[in-house]
């Protein structure tokens, strides 16, 4: 993932620049690692107290949350584009990495796994495709 990272981040007007790959790159990495945090140790740490009981819509919240303060962390040098890509990506990876732990409790089934995925996963597609198009466009 980090790699499709770094080689999105360099697409732009000059077809490919090592050096935008390298500065912008990192800050998607930043709220890729972020949204991994939030979806693999926050949600399971806050579970009782985060709403919903789908576990994609926990990791949802933490991952805007944490998404957010990778806009933060990224400064002023990013474009609204750039901050919407970098939230949208980790609120998809939080999601994701949450909804893994969805068969973990004593209270699921395996219908209900099935109906949570089934929600979850063409909402976290679409935000990686949202993230894709708003990070190369960004460049342009």
């Amino acid at each position: 993932m980090l790699a499709a990272i770094f080689v999105l981040s360099g697409i732009g007007p000059s077809i490919f620049s090592l050096s935008a790959a390298c500065q912008r790159g990192l800050s998607l990495a930043a709220a890729y690692g972020l949204g991994l945090i939030a979806g693999t140790v926050v949600v399971p740490a806050l579970l009782p107290w985060l709403p919903w009981r789908s576990f994609y819509l926990k990791g949802l919240i933490a991952g805007l949350l944490f998404g957010l303060a990778a806009t933060v962390l990224g400064g002023e040098s990013l474009i609204p584009m750039e901050k919407a890509a970098m939230v949208l990506l980790s609120v998809a990876i939080s999601s994701y990495a949450a909804m893994n732990f969805t068969g973990a409790t004593p209270f699921t089934s395996p219908s209900g796994v099935e109906k949570e995925m089934r929600r979850g996963i063409p909402l976290q597609f679409g935000a990686i495709l949202a993230t894709v198009i708003l990070w190369v466009g960004a460049a342009f």
